[in-house]
């Protein structure tokens, strides 16, 4: 230190006093640079994710960050579109049985005498007079015979009905076909059937309370 004494060191002061003085000011001059630098580091490093969330196990759930939530994109959900309901379609309107009344019956034979017990190809048919349509049952349609008041023999007694319910409008009518043989009938076709004594009857057909007009028949 002898070599420093007349360049560095000046006044009436000691140089003791001196270099004590230069060490406070050094001193304080490496203090405020370090609080410069551990300033900055703050201000900089505050935007920074812990590490410890970017080491963590890929299997191990990390809450994400208030950033990523506030900087996701709103995506608008789009519309569903609504279920077909399981109502059924509109129906049209409910078609009614024809009324007795409005039922027309026409019964032909194809022949208008015939020897007893022989068999009688016969038509009946069914027209609605009504104003709109209805619906008439032709397996309910049968052809009887008749003595006076008496039903000597009847469709309906034996045979199986034959047809199906058919739809009736505008006067047009449907046709059943049946084969009447001539031999007495009882209902539920009891009994022995027998042929008709000869004599003139009356052949007529039945559906429900509609009846047809009469058409002669004689048996010989």
């Amino acid at each position: 230190m002898q070599g420093f004494k007349g360049k560095f060191v000046k006044g009436s002061q000691p140089e003791s006093v001196y270099w004590r003085r230069r060490a406070i000011v050094a001193g304080a001059v490496i203090v405020l640079v370090l609080l410069v630098v551990l300033g900055i580091s703050a201000l900089g490093g505050g935007d920074e994710e812990p590490e410890a969330k970017g080491d963590a196990a890929p299997n191990e759930w990390v809450a994400p960050s208030q950033s990523s939530t506030l900087n996701r994109p709103y995506v608008r959900e789009t519309p569903t579109a609504a279920e077909p309901s399981g109502s059924p379609s509109p129906t049209g309107p409910v078609v009614v049985p024809c009324e007795p009344e409005d039922l027309m019956l026409q019964v032909v034979a194809a022949f208008d005498e015939v020897r007893s017990g022989s068999e009688v190809p016969v038509s009946v048919l069914v027209a609605s007079g009504a104003d709109a349509t209805c619906t008439a049952d032709l397996r309910e349609v049968a052809v009887e015979l008749t003595a006076g008041a008496d039903i000597v023999y009847s469709t309906a007694h034996c045979e199986t009905p034959q047809g199906e319910e058919v739809e009736l409008s505008d006067g047009a009518g449907q046709t059943v076909e049946f084969s009447v043989d001539g031999l007495a009938s009882e209902a539920e076709c009891a009994g022995a059937r027998r042929e008709l004594p000869a004599g003139e009857y009356e052949l007529r057909a039945r559906l429900g309370e509609a009846v047809s007009a009469p058409t002669n028949l004689r048996l010989t």
